[in-house]
């Protein structure tokens, strides 16, 4: 059982075929887990529409692999940046790390 990703749903939005999730998945944890955890960077350096952006990509992915509860912390952070960021900071680097191991268990089962 999985606290944030959804399986169902990654089936949903990939298909059933290894072949074809394990990319996609890989490129996830590759890219897009690590761009949010580069936030805080751009974060200090006042760079508020970058994060934004990077945010807002990683919505997209949080809907891919049904983490809801974090998709909706990414939708609250792009909406204002300078404030909402540094309130779920922290959730959002647990959520991070959470996504990290579970991404990567999924792609041990499949």
């Amino acid at each position: 059982m999985y606290e944030l990703i959804n399986k169902d749903v990654i089936f949903q939005f990939l298909g059933d075929d290894p072949e074809l999730i394990r990319p996609m998945l890989e490129m996830m944890l590759n890219n897009s887990l690590t761009d949010l955890e580069d936030l805080d960077s751009l974060y200090q350096q006042g760079k508020y529409e970058e994060v934004r952006i990077k945010v807002h990509k990683g919505k997209s992915m949080m809907g891919y692999v049904g983490a809801s509860s974090t998709k909706k912390m990414l939708q609250e952070i792009e909406k204002d940046v300078p404030n909402a960021y540094p309130r779920n900071i922290n959730a959002l680097k647990a959520d991070i790390e959470i996504l990290k191991n579970e991404i990567s268990d999924f792609l041990k089962e499949i």
